[in-house]
């Protein structure tokens, strides 16, 4: 490497490194942020499930008396919950879950119409204080509780009208055996289960990409900009080294910065889905996750930090294009707050949708930008897919030579010091 060119890769990456911009948001952010969400759903999720589990409270007002209401309160005691019995009116007994809490009314008559072949009913109140999760998720245990006991009640009566038969070869005829195939092999898996692993672990991964990715494209779009305004680029330009050579130390200096973030994603994208899989472990058993494909291989990360690495680079070479031609900060920034749409896009068209649903047009528009492929890499992982990816980066190569011949052009003319794209109001 030429000397000249050696010192200006060694300026800009001091200078990109100075910047909090760069520090935090494309290398501090995506190494903490992931590591944090993976853990923040470990801690959330064990809590809820923890407290959830917990001693459960139910206040009843049993208008029956009678043996079904019996039945009911018996088996609600025999699952560890706790039956406060309450007296007096209905209006009294609601103001008991005003401030949160259950309330199961076992209506007058209940036992004699079940006992008659006739339809019951018992009314059920779930009180709401806070709006918590883990108020709906009560809620749930309660219903999930009365639903068990429906099914044992309807089995105690079979066997009492017919001794002789099976109350459960009644009630389920059929006996579902549900098993999800991957890459060929079944695995006793349930495709909801495995659905929901899947998009949990595809979730993160494009949000934080998308952040990193508009944090790059501002930094490089006004490291020319900046130069600009601070009067520094006409010196740059009169030193004995060629105006490509600057452009090419520019770009190795934010290529540089972008190795870094792309390390730092890697990481941390590979912390973040280890803690969503060990959450999977508890819902599909004593099953080796990485032999059901369910953990992604080496390479797959290799081709998520190669992609990413790629749409980094192309970013910056389009970022560093548009920066040579605006007239200051303000309007660089003008100009990436345009380009910045693209960048959403895919991730909102992808974060919780699939490729293959997407109309034609939409599918052939979002494989046009060059940023979509690192959100289809973080999808990937899983499904071993990785003929789009390779192809994506093919496409990012030619993308970034095309935006870098561009922006050589521009910057071997006066245009560099010329242009005029401001987004600034001009006075009369």
């Amino acid at each position: 490497m030429p000397k000249g060119l050696k010192l200006l890769v060694i300026k800009e990456v001091k200078d990109l490194l100075r910047d909090p911009k760069i520090l935090i948001g494309m290398i501090l952010f995506p190494a903490l942020i992931l590591p944090i969400m993976g853990a923040a759903i470990n801690i959330s999720t064990g809590s809820l499930v923890e407290k959830s589990s917990g001693p459960l409270t139910i206040y009843v007002l049993d208008q029956d008396g009678g043996k079904i209401a019996q039945k009911v309160m018996g088996f609600l005691r025999d699952n560890k919950v706790e039956i406060i019995v309450l007296s007096g009116s209905y209006q009294d007994a609601i103001r008991n879950v005003a401030g949160g809490g259950v309330l199961m009314v076992l209506p007058e008559g209940l036992s004699q119409k079940i006992e008659s072949g006739t339809r019951g009913e018992i009314l059920i109140y779930y009180g709401f204080k806070d709006f918590s999760i883990l108020e709906s998720l009560n809620a749930q245990r309660v219903s999930g509780l009365l639903s068990t006991f429906e099914n044992v009640l309807v089995r105690d009566l079979i066997s009492e009208s017919a001794p002789s038969a099976d109350p459960d070869s009644i009630l389920n005829p059929l006996s579902l055996n549900e098993k999800s195939v991957i890459k060929g092999v079944a695995q006793p898996i349930s495709p909801y289960v495995l659905t929901n692993i899947v998009r949990m672990q595809g979730l993160m991964g494009p949000l934080v990409i998308m952040i990193v990715l508009i944090l790059a494209m501002q930094v490089a779009a006004t490291s020319i900009a900046i130069e600009k305004e601070a009067k520094t680029l006409e010196t740059l330009l009169t030193i004995p080294v060629s105006r490509l050579n600057i452009l090419f130390g520019k770009l190795v200096g934010s290529v540089t910065i972008a190795l870094l973030a792309t390390v730092a994603n890697v990481f941390a994208f590979t912390y973040y889905i280890s803690s969503i899989t060990s959450q999977a472990i508890s819902s599909i058993g004593n099953i080796d996750l990485a032999s059901v494909g369910l953990i992604p291989p080496p390479e797959g990360y290799f081709l998520l930090g190669l992609t990413l690495f790629g749409a980094l680079v192309s970013a910056l070479a389009l970022a560093l294009t548009l920066g040579t031609l605006a007239k200051d900060v303000r309007g660089a920034q003008s100009i990436i707050g345009i380009v910045i749409v693209p960048v959403f896009l895919p991730t909102i068209f992808l974060m919780m949708g699939d490729m293959q649903t997407l109309p034609a047009s939409i599918q052939a528009a979002l494989y046009a930008i060059p940023f979509t492929y690192p959100v289809l890499a973080s999808q990937s992982l899983i499904t071993g897919n990785y003929a789009p990816i390779l192809a994506g980066l093919v496409y990012m190569a030619f993308f970034t030579l095309f935006t870098l011949y561009i922006a050589a052009k521009v910057f071997t003319t006066e245009k560099v010091m010329t242009g005029r794209l401001s987004f600034k109001r001009r006075s009369p």
